[in-house]
């Protein structure tokens, strides 16, 4: 009985620790890759405008460095997660929607990624 016990413990032990090395993870990678899988998914959906210079358009994008160290966007509209998450998804003037590019973690992840900028 014992060692049925013992054995179901260690089971327990091992489950445990399984378990919380996925917590604060993202999608199977750690919290320090998400914001390298956020910037793989800002260069190949954001960067050719956000980034780019000369694109000879009536209205550039803005640029996204600080993003989060000011108060409002450049739209006026309150710097959040929130706020940001509906315009990668809802678009915004000549930016168009991400909604059926990008799932919830992608938008995430890309957060994460745009708060360090």
């Amino acid at each position: 009985m014992a060692r049925l016990n013992t054995a179901a413990l260690a089971l327990l032990l091992a489950i445990s620790m399984i378990s919380c090395s996925r917590l604060g993870s993202t999608n199977g990678k750690t919290v320090a890759e998400a914001p390298l899988r956020g910037k793989q998914l800002y260069d190949q959906y954001c960067a050719m405008c956000h980034d780019a210079e000369d694109l000879h358009l009536i209205k550039e994008p803005p640029k996204l460095d600080g993003l989060f160290q000011k108060q409002t966007l450049p739209s006026g509209a309150p710097a959040t997660d929130e706020q940001v998450r509906r315009t990668i998804l809802d678009g915004r003037g000549i930016m168009p929607p991400f909604e059926q590019n990008l799932d919830a973690e992608d938008v995430n992840e890309m957060l994460r990624y745009l708060h360090t900028r």
